[in-house]
């Protein structure tokens, strides 16, 4: 296992390469916008212990708060006024279930098309299950079923505060490169197996976009990786949204007063490498218990 401080590196990496384009020398006068963007997010970390999502192996609620979890939402309208909105979240995804109901009251509130709205998850396995299994005892199942109908409230909210908020915006767009992506199909004498594979194929582009006021200023950096968030094992019971919400509190402490929001890329076949522990997470956040 790589040592923290040596990990600490390669997640500043990804973060300096990545957002290159997001902290470039703010200009003295901006042209003139021909966007409008609007910005809104929400605490969506649960206080309740509930059980989590990501590995079969847990038979247990969780135990506690490590990182806050959120949903963040950017809403987009160009000089003809076509308008559509980004959600992004700190949870493994929403299902069909949980997002087409919800999406139903984002359209009769809002008049936005679904195709105009695009739900993206971190794909974090250290944050809560949105449905309850047949394994749920009955009173963590209805914790379960009582977050997910908050959450879905709290996101219709979401998007309707960042249309209700926009303003003036010029967008820039880049790609850095990240290290760490892993391809997790290892090759063994008795078959394929989630391990290492160096030589697999993985994505390592990270996608950045820009979002500055006229005067220049960083409103809001959204970017990329593909990658599962999965840096913790089914034995930790502490709930975080991984690498992608270290690195949006990064952006954030960094950038006083923008929003930073991650999106998941096609990450199916490739882990954080190293992975493990908290010890090789940096230290951004105080413990928190429930």
């Amino acid at each position: 296992m790589k040592t923290r401080e040596t990990f600490r590196h390669v997640l500043l990496a990804f973060m300096l390469s990545s957002l290159a384009v997001a902290f470039l020398t703010e200009a003295a006068v901006a042209a003139e916008a021909e966007w409008k963007v609007g910005l809104a997010r929400v605490k969506i970390t649960p206080q309740e212990p509930l059980f989590m999502a990501g590995y079969a192996s847990r038979n247990k609620p969780s135990e506690g708060i490590e990182g806050d979890l959120y949903a963040k939402a950017m809403a987009f309208e160009d000089r003809e006024g076509h308008r559509s909105v980004i959600v992004t979240s700190d949870l493994i995804g929403f299902t069909a279930k949980v997002a087409e109901p919800m999406c139903e009251r984002i359209t009769a509130k809002t008049g936005l098309k679904r195709a105009q709205i695009l739900l993206n998850s971190s794909h974090t396995h250290t944050g809560p299950t949105l449905n309850p299994g047949a394994s749920q005892p009955p009173a963590d199942a209805q914790r379960t079923e009582a977050y997910t109908r908050r959450l879905q409230e709290q996101v219709v909210m979401l998007v309707e505060q960042a249309l209700s908020r926009l303003e003036p915006a010029n967008l820039e767009w880049g790609v850095g490169v990240v290290n760490f992506p892993m391809n997790r199909r290892e090759f063994t004498p008795t078959g394929v197996i989630l391990g290492v594979n160096p030589r697999g194929p993985v994505d390592r582009s990270v996608p950045v976009l820009r979002v500055a006021g006229p005067d220049g200023k960083l409103r809001a950096a959204l970017f990329g990786a593909t990658c599962h968030n999965t840096t913790l094992g089914g034995r930790d019971y502490k709930l975080s949204g991984d690498f992608a919400g270290y690195s949006q509190e990064y952006v954030e402490a960094q950038n006083p007063g923008a929003q930073a929001m991650f999106m998941q890329g096609c990450a199916g076949d490739a882990n954080p490498h190293p992975k493990g522990t908290y010890d090789i997470l940096p230290d951004l956040q105080q413990y928190h218990t429930y």
